[in-house]
């Protein structure tokens, strides 16, 4: 086992304002699923990293349960970095595009 923190990227919170968006368009309590799915795919992901498979590169992916959303994170050393909450649905090439980006920028 893997233990270490998670910190997400500032950009981040944009990507789950976009998911939320996207839920509260058809259900009531479309914030509290994506938080509530959210805050537990990152439970796991503190809890041992290691669990999920790396998808681009060094970055791994953890499916948010009962969503379209896909965690994309990078393990340093001492740390987890949460780098985007992409919708699963998009261009595979959109997606890599948009982390790899936020990779290099960090």
């Amino acid at each position: 086992m893997n233990s270490k923190p998670v910190v997400a990227l500032p950009e981040v919170y944009e990507d789950l304002e976009n998911a939320i968006s996207h839920y509260l368009t058809w259900r009531s309590d479309g914030r509290d699923h994506v938080l509530d799915r959210y805050d537990e795919t990152i439970g796991w992901i503190a809890w041992n990293p290691d669990l999920f498979p790396q998808k681009i590169g060094r970055v791994q992916r953890a499916i948010i349960k009962q969503t379209y959303f896909i965690v994309y994170f990078l393990q340093e050393e001492t740390r987890t970095v949460v780098l985007a909450v992409l919708d699963g649905r998009m261009k595979p090439t959109t997606i890599r595009r948009r982390v790899t980006r936020r990779r290099i920028k960090r």
